[in-house]
């Protein structure tokens, strides 16, 4: 039996789908307010992309003039200096570039020693107390991590990028969690860093707390253990490993996303799943948030947002804030049971956005894409790498690691992501279509994450004949350069979604009143190249 998307009762933000014209797998996305641009980054192409107040999107190509050929493309934009920086993975190190005007690129040395060799993430902010400000002035931290298939190091910037410390372990040293032999016991494997606003850096593992393996160099080291963070409170000089909620768990495949709100309201999304060992894997997993005030040493809102929704697997959880009280947390999702890491796998997946505006106390979800299906079948996730025990059976690895979000400054999300199916979606054998177009969903209408633009973005053009994207009320419980021009469009409101929680009725109604109102690859896999 094939297993298409959830649908329920409609209400809630919706979305449009831009195709931004080029192939590739895990793009990057941020976003600079200086400019009111958004950089859109996969493979070796960089573009900058801008909508007018009828939803058209212009485009034009900004791509430095040295970007190699690489599947980790990296792109991440301060918000306070308004610097936009560019990273391509090249095993050793990477190759960085960063502009402050949108358009030219400056070189950077691309990494601090020790800093490798895989998988590598760019987190800015501001500087934590006491420093002020770097040797040249820059007014900001600049962290590069990697992974070695055993632990992560990072390297921290004070000049903007330019040059980086050497890098420091993130986990597995005693330092890293005192009073543990393994100093965490933690998956080698990293999401993307985020600076709050007091400059401790975050830093999500996919799963610390594991029981050890053989698998050495296999970024297995540690099996099982539950989604958890790594901060540093000093500028990179030392990170201490925090558990993730209790009772949550690791299913080694999708990384962790985690952002942090204006106010230091923490946001943790992550993939929840177990497999039944480190050699099988697990038919289910679910796209679950928590919230936490204290910088991840304890948890709150503990909530599922997939699994009361019919969804049964879940990948690439990408979590974004705005104001303090508001997240919101991309996901591909599918109602498919049954191992997504095979080629037997048989699930329709689309692009899913749960949104909260009471700081994680409820959510509401919509598929973000029901009339574009992203992928059919089996999520290459895992691989196989020298030393591990684990057998990847799914053959299709065109989506690659992760998706990634951004929001602009009216609090309009943004989701970029790779649909991996096209045309050939549509035929009801056609399984693992194998494209790579990439995409990007964009609130068109509703409740975005500023509330100052609540009344703009829940009326004009963009909501004029809008359905609103089906939701569910989710209730949280509490826990432990070139040059060119183009346009795109779309269309696309969500799909509808089942509630838990309060009372549906209660949960649409208050919504309604709101709007109206206002080689080492992944995770045990060798990099294909």
């Amino acid at each position: 039996m094939i297993a298409g998307p959830a649908t329920a009762t409609p209400a809630g933000p919706s979305y449009q789908i831009y195709d931004v014209g080029f192939k590739g797998g895990e793009p990057g996305i941020s976003y600079d307010p200086s400019h009111d641009a958004t950089f859109y980054a996969a493979g070796t192409t960089v573009m900058k992309l801008r909508w007018d107040n009828d939803g058209h999107m212009a485009k034009s190509d900004v791509s430095p003039s040295f970007g190699p050929t690489t599947l980790d493309t990296i792109i991440v934009t301060d918000q306070r200096t308004h610097r936009t920086f560019v990273s391509y993975l090249a095993l050793a190190c990477s190759f960085m570039s960063y502009t402050d005007d949108a358009e030219s690129w400056s070189n950077s040395t691309g990494c601090g020693a020790g800093a490798a060799v895989d998988h590598q993430a760019i987190g800015v902010g501001p500087l934590h107390a006491p420093l002020t400000a770097g040797p040249t002035g820059y007014d900001g931290a600049v962290y590069y991590c990697a992974q070695d298939s055993y632990n992560g190091q990072c390297s921290v910037s004070l000049d903007g990028g330019v040059t980086f410390a050497p890098a420091v372990p993130v986990a597995n040293t005693p330092a890293n969690l005192v009073g543990d032999p393994y100093g965490g016991a933690c998956s080698a494997l990293h999401g993307h860093p985020r600076v709050g606003p007091d400059g401790t850096a975050n830093l999500p593992l996919k799963g610390c707390g594991g029981v050890p393996t053989l698998n050495n160099a296999t970024n297995s080291e540690f099996f099982g253990g539950r989604p958890s963070l790594t901060v540093t409170e000093n500028n990179g000089a030392s990170w201490e490993v925090r558990l993730g909620p209790a009772g949550t768990h690791n299913p080694d495949e999708s990384d962790p996303s985690v952002a942090v709100g204006p106010k230091g309201t923490l946001y943790y999304g992550w993939e929840d799943g177990s497999n039944p060992s480190d050699t099988v894997g697990g038919t289910k997993s679910a796209a679950k948030v928590a919230t936490s005030r204290d910088g991840g040493k304890t948890w709150s809102n503990l909530t599922d947002v997939s699994t009361p929704l019919g969804l049964h697997n879940v990948q690439f959880p990408e979590m974004i804030t705005g104001d303090d009280d508001r997240a919101a947390f991309s996901f591909i999702a599918t109602p498919g049971i049954g191992n997504d890491q095979d080629n037997s796998f048989r699930g329709v997946w689309h692009l899913y956005v749960a949104t909260t505006y009471d700081a994680g106390k409820t959510w509401v979800t919509v598929d973000a894409t029901p009339k574009d299906t992203v992928n059919k079948g089996c999520v290459h996730m895992l691989g196989l790498a020298p030393g591990s025990q684990r057998t990847d059976n799914c053959s299709y690895r065109n989506m690659l690691d992760f998706n990634d979000i951004t929001v602009d400054k009216t609090g309009r999300v943004l989701v970029a992501y790779t649909d991996a199916c096209g045309i050939a979606c549509g035929e009801a054998d056609a399984w693992h279509a194998d494209t790579d177009q990439l995409k990007v969903v964009r609130l068109s209408c509703g409740l975005g994450l500023r509330s100052a633009y609540d009344a703009v973005l829940s009326s004009g053009t963009l909501c004029s004949g809008v359905s609103a994207g089906g939701s569910g009320g989710l209730g949280g419980s509490g826990s432990g350069s070139g040059s060119g021009s183009g346009s795109g469009s779309g269309s696309g409101s969500g799909g509808g979604l089942a509630t838990t929680g309060a009372p549906a009725a209660v949960g649409v109604i208050a919504l309604l009143m709101l709007g109206t109102a206002l080689a080492l690859r992944r995770r045990r896999a060798t990099r294909e190249r």
